[in-house]
């Protein structure tokens, strides 16, 4: 999928077939390649899009969680449709990518997640809806939950994989997860590889750079950045103030 982010005209494109549409591409232009489908674009100015590849697995697997939908096909809208939804989250993509401090995986899962359910409710021929999310999850599987991240928040997690531990669907397990813990997948998991950094932090047995890589962050700059966004401070000063005390 191709969203367009900056507004361009006479776009050539062909899909399926060899016939040209020339067309204009507002901002929120959409255009779906699905898989195995031939198809060419040229443009004569610079282009400023996001493109989102999801792989037919990931999205089939989607429609059957969601849908009770097997093998679906996609159908890719006219050349030049605006699709505002896709636009924004395209750009929280975009925005996570380009940001100072390394992209946090469950977040662009999480995002990519709720880019293929909307996908396969708007362009494809379902004849079941999908059943909105309510309340949150249940005892049982917040309990497993809480205690798989508590197990394994220093690896990279997907929203598949906590689905299935939790028992509901991707779709759900998103919207269930927030309204039982408050905070989104990726802000629970943030905040404790976060509590784990700055335990070690206030131990003082080991450097920075090593207290990052234990708590599950890239590196010592990420560790930096993202304490000094979600906590107020860095992890120098959470080391100094640990040692006044």
């Amino acid at each position: 999928m191709g969203i367009v982010l900056a507004p361009m005209r006479k776009l050539r494109a062909s899909l399926g077939s060899d016939r040209i549409t020339e067309f204009d591409a507002p901002v929120g232009c959409l255009v779906i390649n699905p898989a195995g489908v031939d198809s060419s674009l040229a443009w004569s100015a610079t282009r400023e899009n996001a493109v989102v590849s999801i792989t037919p697995e990931a999205l089939s697997e989607l429609a059957a969680h969601e849908f009770d939908l097997a093998d679906p096909e996609l159908k890719p809208p006219a050349f030049g449709t605006v699709d505002l939804w896709a636009l924004s989250i395209a750009q929280r993509i975009t925005a996570e990518l380009i940001g100072n401090a390394p992209a946090n995986e469950l977040y662009l899962d999480s995002l990519l997640t709720v880019f293929g359910i909307h996908l396969l409710r708007t362009y494809t021929n379902r004849s079941k809806q999908a059943v909105s999310p309510r309340g949150g999850l249940s005892s049982v599987g917040a309990r497993r939950v809480r205690e798989y991240l508590n197990e394994n928040f220093v690896r990279k997690i997907l929203v598949a994989e906590l689905a299935s531990v939790a028992g509901v669907s991707p779709n759900h397990f998103i919207t269930r997860f927030a309204t039982t813990f408050g905070m989104p997948p990726h802000r629970y998991l943030i905040n404790l590889r976060l509590d784990f950094a700055e335990k070690l932090l206030v131990d003082g047995e080991l450097a920075i750079a090593e207290v990052a890589y234990l708590a599950g962050f890239s590196d010592q700059s990420h560790l930096a950045a993202t304490m000094k966004k979600y906590r107020g401070r860095t992890p120098t000063k959470t080391g100094r103030a640990s040692a006044k005390n």
